[in-house]
């Protein structure tokens, strides 16, 4: 019997190997010196400095908290802030002193009129029949006349008959020039004694101008709309048999789409009893005073404060901080003076304490009044 001897040599060249520092070189990212967030974020003060900024602080601790639902509203303006100013009487506007998106105060003025008696609105009137007369006989003399030019050329008609058509159109032009003339001297006024000053019944932004100079108006004719917005109301319409559920005796809070900010309180008011019955919902109404960047017909998110309550973890609204990209942050006492910045994510607003979803554990210390001047010290603008 044969034996065979298979002798199997594995030979890893030296070469071939790389060396550590190689391999990492090649790595598509590297961090140099990584840190956590919280490394970073730490605040030393000293025993004056927490005096001079009045730092406090209070435990976030599991508590009940009044119940929310987010629903959707509208901005409106309240009832009877927002008028149509109109003309007292028929006239001519010698001066229109206002433009929309204009902010006026109570009793500014915003027209001048001069007003004109049935006798001159019968001038007028004829005056502006015998324009719209002079300029149809223009157009039908100026149509003659291209008309026989045209004959001329070829040959169908007279010479005399063209310079008669010429001489019917210089007429009628001489005519239509009258009559606009009439029309000029008929409609230009020019502010005297008798004028009519027309003012703003409240302060308020002017929302739309439906009159310009020189434009002769009837009496009672809408000039402009004015509406006061510095206090607007949120309507929610809300389906039917959720109203039982809503504390009509705590605030709502509105927030604007995509805000980064901390939400307004909107009260509850009584408002005109209004419904849906296609949506089976209800109309609640909400005030917001200092309504800033509100405007009328806006789409907000509206959170409701509900009869019932459900535990959870709480700081008070004011220690929430917001960043410029809507991140929401507190800083937490971690004693000696050591603040430490820490993101939270805030579940929802219970009047004014904020439910903090995660970012912080119950017993957490955090900081309440002097919050903001932390912030502003921890990025430069406190030194």
């Amino acid at each position: 019997m044969k034996r065979v001897l298979i002798l199997v040599l594995l030979v890893t060249p030296a070469c071939s190997r790389e060396p550590a520092a190689t391999v990492a070189h090649d790595l598509p990212a590297t961090v140099n010196q990584p840190k956590p967030e919280a490394d970073l974020t730490t605040v030393k003060l000293s025993p004056e400095a927490i005096t001079r900024l009045g730092i406090e602080t209070v435990v976030a601790q599991i508590q009940d908290a009044a119940g929310t639902r987010t629903v959707g509203g509208d901005i409106v303006v309240p009832e009877g802030r927002r008028v149509q100013v109109t003309a007292p009487v028929a006239g001519t506007l010698s001066s229109a002193i206002v433009r929309a998106g204009a902010t006026v105060a109570e009793g500014a003025p915003l027209f001048r009129l001069a007003p004109i008696n049935p006798a001159e609105r019968d001038q007028a009137a004829e005056a502006h029949r015998a324009v719209y007369a002079a300029e149809a006989e223009d157009k039908l003399a100026r149509q003659r006349l291209q008309r026989l030019e045209q004959l001329l050329k070829d040959g169908a008609t007279s010479m005399r008959a063209v310079e008669e058509a010429r001489a019917q159109l210089e007429v009628a032009t001489a005519a239509l020039n009258a009559a606009r003339e009439r029309l000029k001297a008929i409609g230009q006024t020019t502010l005297g004694a008798g004028d009519v000053v027309i003012r703003a019944p409240f302060g308020g932004t002017i929302l739309s101008v439906a009159a310009a100079e020189g434009q002769t108006v009837a009496s009672s004719a809408p000039l402009a709309e004015i509406a006061q917005v510095s206090t607007l109301w949120v309507k929610v319409p809300l389906y039917a048999g959720d109203i039982q559920a809503v504390d009509p005796s705590k605030p709502a809070f509105v927030t604007t789409l995509g805000s980064a900010g901390a939400a307004r309180p909107a009260v509850r008011i009584l408002a005109p009893p209004t419904a849906n019955p296609t949506s089976a919902s209800v109309d609640l109404f909400y005030e917001v005073k200092g309504a800033g960047e509100l405007r009328p017909g806006e789409r907000v998110t509206v959170q409701l404060p509900l009869r019932s309550s459900e535990k959870g973890l709480v700081v008070p609204d004011r220690a929430v901080l917001y960043d410029i990209s809507g991140g929401t942050w507190v800083y937490e006492d971690r004693g000696d003076g050591s603040y430490t910045r820490r993101r939270i994510e805030v579940a929802r607003h219970a009047g004014d304490l904020a439910v903090v979803a995660r970012g912080i554990e119950p017993g957490t210390k955090v900081v309440t009044a002097g919050a903001a001047e932390l912030f502003g010290t921890e990025f430069g603008a406190g030194h």
